[in-house]
């Protein structure tokens, strides 16, 4: 997640635009509606992504009793604080860079954004974050 994090803050996230640069793709189109694929439509501009990260924070929210809705920005890198709850902040700011990562690797494999999937690749993630030695 580091390495993600990293590569999404320095733009250095290999994206179809680039796979197609380098002959690894046959087009540069966006995978869920045939726009041309970039960073910022991945990650920010997108509608369907932007849907699928409302209702992971509507999940969040019911899942750990909070209301947290941070500006885009915050929730675009992960920085979001919240003053009475560190650990809440921490867990939401995670769950937000995990949405970042979730969404690349089902473009990266061409396979559907589903909110289900996603939860429980979240869950696994906090079960195994809780038990390290």
């Amino acid at each position: 997640m580091r390495e993600f994090q990293f590569k999404l803050f320095h733009r250095t996230v290999v994206i179809k635009k680039e796979l197609f640069r380098f002959g690894n793709k046959p087009d540069d189109d966006y995978l869920y509606f045939g726009e041309k694929d970039s960073i910022d439509h991945s990650f920010k501009h997108c509608h369907f992504v932007n849907s699928f990260e409302t209702e992971v924070i509507k999940w969040f929210n019911v899942t750990n009793n909070s209301h947290l809705n941070p500006p885009s920005e915050e929730k675009l890198f992960g920085l979001t604080k919240c003053s009475h709850n560190a650990e809440l902040a921490k867990k939401f700011n995670y769950t937000m860079l995990f949405v970042r990562y979730y969404i690349y690797n089902c473009k990266l494999h061409e396979k559907p954004i589903i909110i289900r999937d996603f939860v429980n690749k979240i869950l696994l993630k906090y079960k195994i974050e809780n038990n390290k030695p």
